[in-house]
């Protein structure tokens, strides 16, 4: 059995970035990340998934998720169920 080595017909996007002005950052900030820390604030204020899933009206399987970090994106709505729970 032989290999190909050939690219993909496919053809690829090339993008190009072009350099943007953007705002001094102060030392020690982080740049471009989003961490989700709804495990320790649920730990700190002694808050079960499922009593959130209760009090937000949101699927306690996306309760689970969030709160092991095992998501790529949040809606707004979401996240303003979970700021008011």
């Amino acid at each position: 059995m032989r290999l190909s080595t050939q690219t993909p017909s496919t053809p690829r996007l090339r993008t190009t970035r072009t350099a943007q002005a953007q705002p001094p950052r102060a030392t020690g900030e982080p740049t471009g990340i989003i961490v989700c820390v709804l495990s320790e604030v649920m730990g700190r204020h002694r808050v079960s998934q499922t009593a959130l899933a209760q009090a937000t009206g949101l699927r306690p399987a996306t309760i689970h998720a969030l709160y092991h970090d095992r998501t790529s994106s949040v809606t707004w709505d979401v996240l303003a169920r979970l700021l008011m729970g």
